[in-house]
């Protein structure tokens, strides 16, 4: 094909009405005239030649292999606008393409009234057409041997063309094959069975997982790249295309150059082709791994969800989309239903609808519809037992699901008969409620969480203000408020908003009646839960009447303050009489002491002279009375100051703890000659060795001799007197750890019944002052408030004719020894210590062994005990101890005394003296302190302390 002419070399314009010989001229140099692009010298050539017959229209037609035509280029490009008609551009339009045996057979055919078609051949074979039309005038043999040659010219065109064409599609082809590869993930492969050649596409070679370039190009390269277990089996399916012309199939394994094992299923058929026929196998893979995995993966979740169907507690059915007809159900569904899974597939809905209206098939199928139209359905359904005929209530849930590729409608479908009579019980319980709500005695209101507004009013709340509930929902919270702090609308609002938070609320509010009446009311105000929604719950309690007796009340506790005020002024004025007479009392007694004791000297002294002397018989008796009769009053004295002292407070008592054994031991030996005088036998009773209690041991030494001196004075001749000592009785604790009891029981005459309640009467002698026994009828009274002063009591037990019985009740006490031995950390390495002396001065024998016993480790210091304080103060000057340990209550001196004479002397001036006393009040302390004492100790003793004082005071030298 020439290309002797650029592509925009213009063209020879046709003469207006060109003769015979000009069409040649024409054609010669068309034929001349070349172009690079042969459609645009074919698009060129059509218009030229449609110019120079005066044509409406020309096409080029090219015929494909099966002798087909297709139009592949017009002039005009739509030819419409240059006909003459409408008609005549469709009929151009829509003619049939050119006949291929027709054209062939007669080069030119003459279509309709003014179309001619005019052959192209390329090397003698028929190749296309060129159709020219026009409506003026028929073609002529000059025109028609012009289109000839025209034709000639185009067909050099027409083969580069179609070969272009072929070439391009092609391309397009192998493009779009591997596009359509590409995108279905599918390689193609073929192998020359001959030539022992093979060919992969590139989606072949991805597939596998190698370059093209390295893809394989014969067929051992090709087996190399399967696994080796699969191969045998890939070769041996193959190997039937030899017998076979029908496609084979096989599976195998890949393992890519990264390592990913892959599986292909690859598909081939043995082809001939080429004019030769030689054979080819031609095949196309697919990796087919995920397929596989997601294969086996919904294997196994059908299978799961089939065990799911099967275990489910709900009951589930599966029906048919048209016809709503149950085709599967799992066993909870015919458990359920009663019936087998073949009479659900045959009954159906007649058995799952069976109920009265609205559960009927009719509204069954009308769910089935709406849910098989795509929309899920949830509804509750009532059906009959088949049993039973009970009534089946159960939650179902319609949806349109696909299974295996089928459409179906799913029923999900729950037993509710449970929540049911829940439902039913709790309908039942809130109508009870409600109506405990409407008639409870409290006023109730229940509020919006956020706006507070009124919801319900209970008939309470509208009595207590007067109110209907519409009146009160119309005024609101603030209606029923008082209107100015604390009772304001906002004051409400603030409790309201505080219990919307959960915090409950309790308060009292004040808010105005109908009538214009305050109303006060206590109130409760809790977020509660109704129904699924929150409120505010307030109750209120009428609490007119309590307010109204709160004033009343106010009222008299003013009221009674102010009598408090008087009665304190005048109870203070009271007081500091008593005070003042008080004072004078001890002023009188002290002056009545001082003023009986002087005379009573006087008169006990110069009588005393006079007994000495030598008197008439006579005389000597008068004498003998005159002392009696003194002795008598200094008695009465000594006794009635000391009553006044206990009662004002003024006498010391040192409580400790004291063995009571030792002390009765100590009062039977103090009377026993008082007995044998009268002719009474003493008895002794059972005295615990492990008793002790709390008290003075003077006072209840002096109690205990009173007592039996009572006993033995007031009994009969040849009559008993018995000290027993005892557990108090109903204690809860170890024996005589709630205190101890000491009767004393004789067998006098008893006490007349009419005067038991002047015994403890200070004077009253009961009768006794008509016999010979003397008596002061002070020393029970004085024994009384003795007993009372140290924590115990004085009491008649029993009285009569057979004797009477006095009890001593006092308060328990530990063995302070025991505490020593239980606080002692063990047996301590022997220390040395110097030789000492040590003067103990105590009347207690319990504090003089627990000493003893403290002293156990020091060996070397010796202990002096004195029992009394005068004995204490001649043992000091004729040892001269090392120290002195002092007790304060000794039975003949104060310990303040010792202290004074032992200050006094200066043979004991320099002993160190250490006070030992169980009074510890900062009153004694300064006091003895100013006496001289070097020290004080308190009782219970601590002994390392103990012993740490008595070592600071040794004289220092060596042991």
């Amino acid at each position: 094909m020439p290309h002797t002419a650029p592509a925009d070399r213009p063209l020879a314009t046709p003469p207006a009405a060109p003769p015979s010989a000009r069409l040649g001229e024409l054609l010669a140099t068309l034929r001349r005239q070349g172009w690079d692009d042969p459609v645009a010298a074919a698009r060129a050539l059509l218009e030229l030649a449609a110019d120079a017959v005066r044509a409406d229209a020309c096409a080029l037609w090219l015929f494909g292999d099966a002798a087909g035509a297709h139009a592949l280029l017009h002039h005009p490009p739509r030819p419409a606008p240059c006909m003459r008609t409408p008609e005549q551009a469709a009929a151009f339009a829509d003619a049939p393409p050119p006949d291929h045996a027709t054209l062939d057979a007669h080069d030119s055919v003459a279509i309709g009234d003014g179309a001619l078609d005019v052959a192209i051949r390329v090397r003698g074979a028929l190749a296309g057409a060129l159709r020219t039309s026009r409506a003026s005038a028929p073609f002529t043999d000059e025109e028609r041997a012009f289109l000839a040659g025209v034709a000639d010219r185009l067909a050099p065109e027409v083969l580069v063309t179609s070969r272009a064409g072929a070439e391009r599609t092609l391309a397009e082809r192998e493009a779009l094959v591997r596009d359509v590869e590409r995108i279905m993930g599918m390689g193609s492969w073929s192998v020359d069975v001959l030539h022992d050649r093979v060919h992969w596409s590139d989606e072949q070679c991805r597939i596998h997982g190698i370059d093209p370039s390295r893809a394989p190009r014969t067929q051992a390269e090709q087996h190399a790249l399967i696994h080796p277990d699969d191969l045998p089996g890939v070769l041996a399916r193959f190997a039937r295309l030899r017998e076979d012309d029908a496609p084979v199939s096989a599976e195998y394994r890949v393992v890519r150059p990264d390592g990913a094992v892959r599986l292909i299923q690859t598909r081939g058929q043995l082809v001939h082709a080429g004019e030769d026929g030689r054979p080819r196998v031609v095949g196309a893979a697919l990796d087919i791994t995920d397929r596989r995995e997601t294969e086996l993966a919904l294997r196994v979740s059908e299978a799961s969800y089939r065990a799911i169907f099967d275990a489910s507690i709900d009951a589930v059915f599966v029906h048919d989309v048209e016809t709503g007809a149950i085709v599967d159900a799992n066993r909870a569904a015919c458990e359920f239903s009663q019936v087998t899974l073949d009479e659900l597939r045959r009954d159906g809905l007649r058995i799952i609808a069976n109920g009265p209206p609205p559960f009927t098939p009719d509204r069954a199928a009308a769910l089935m519809q709406q849910a098989a139209a795509g929309e899920p359905v949830r509804f509750e359904w009532m059906s009959l037992l088949h049993d039973t005929g009970e009534e089946l209530w159960v939650e179902v849930s319609l949806q349109r699901v696909a299974i295996g590729g089928t459409d179906r409608v799913l029923a999900l479908v729950r037993d509710i008969r449970e929540r049911k009579r829940a439902e039913r019980a709790l309908q039942a319980r809130e109508e009870s409620y409600r109506t405990i709500f409407r008639h409870a005695s409290d006023a109730m209101w229940l509020h919006d969480v956020d706006t507070g507004a009124f919801i319900e009013v209970n008939d309470a709340a509208c009595e207590v203000f007067g109110r209907t509930a519409d009146e009160t929902r119309a005024i609101g919270v603030g209606g029923l408020s008082a209107g100015y702090p604390p009772f304001s609308l906002d004051d409400a609002f603030r409790y309201i908003t505080a219990a919307a938070a959960g915090e409950p609320q309790r308060f009292e509010w004040l808010g105005p009646h109908r009538d214009g009446r305050d109303v006060w009311l206590e109130m409760r105000l809790r977020r509660v839960t109704i129904d699924g929604v929150d409120r505010i719950l307030a109750t209120g309690r009428d609490i007119n009447d309590r307010k109204a007796a709160e004033a009343a009340l106010r009222q008299a506790n003013e009221e009674l303050e102010r009598r408090v005020e008087v009665r304190t002024a005048e109870l203070a004025r009271a007081k500091e009489d008593a005070e003042r007479a008080n004072r004078a009392k001890s002023e009188f007694l002290s002056r009545m002491s001082h003023e009986l004791r002087t005379p009573m000297n006087s008169i006990l002294g110069f009588a005393q002279l006079l007994a000495r002397a030598e008197l008439p018989a006579a005389q000597g008796r008068s004498v003998q009375h005159i002392l009696k009769a003194g002795r008598h009053l200094l008695h009465l004295i000594n006794e009635v100051l000391e009553i006044s002292r206990i009662e004002a407070g003024r006498e010391h008592f040192s409580l400790e703890p004291v063995a009571l054994a030792p002390a009765l031991q100590e009062v039977i030996g103090l009377v026993r000659p008082l007995a044998q005088q009268g002719g009474v036998e003493l008895r002794e009773g059972a005295w615990p060795r492990e008793a002790f209690v709390r008290a003075d041991r003077h006072r209840l030494v002096q109690v205990l001799l009173n007592l039996l001196s009572n006993a033995i004075k007031y009994n009969r001749a040849g009559g008993w007197v018995r000290l027993a000592c005892a557990p108090r009785e109903g204690g809860e604790g170890s024996a005589g750890s709630d205190g101890w009891v000491v009767r004393v029981e004789d067998a006098g005459r008893g006490i007349p019944a009419d005067r038991i309640d002047q015994l403890f009467t200070p004077f009253a002698r009961l009768g006794a002052e008509q016999t010979e026994v003397e008596g002061t009828g002070l020393g029970l009274a004085l024994s009384q408030r003795l007993c009372e002063a140290m924590g115990g009591a004085l009491t008649l037990e029993t009285s009569g004719e057979a004797g009477s019985v006095f009890r001593v009740e006092l308060s328990g006490a530990e063995d302070p020894r025991r505490e020593l031995l239980a606080a002692a950390p063990g047996p301590e390495a022997p220390v040395a210590h110097r030789d000492a002396t040590i003067l103990y001065v105590e009347d207690n024998l319990a504090n003089l062994s627990l000493v003893d016993t403290i002293l156990l480790a020091r060996p070397r210091w010796r202990t002096l005990p004195a029992l009394q304080g005068g004995l204490g103060v001649e043992l000091a000057r004729e040892h001269l101890p090392d120290v002195v340990l002092l007790d304060l209550h000794l039975p003949d001196l104060p310990g303040d005394e010792v202290l004074r004479r032992l200050r006094a002397d200066p043979r004991t001036a320099p002993i160190p003296v250490i006070v030992v006393s169980a009074d510890a009040t900062s009153a004694s302390l300064e006091r003895l302190r100013a006496a001289g004492a070097d020290a004080y100790l308190t009782k219970p003793l601590d002994v390392d302390e103990f012993l740490r004082v008595v070592e600071r005071f040794l004289p220092a030298g060596e042991p």
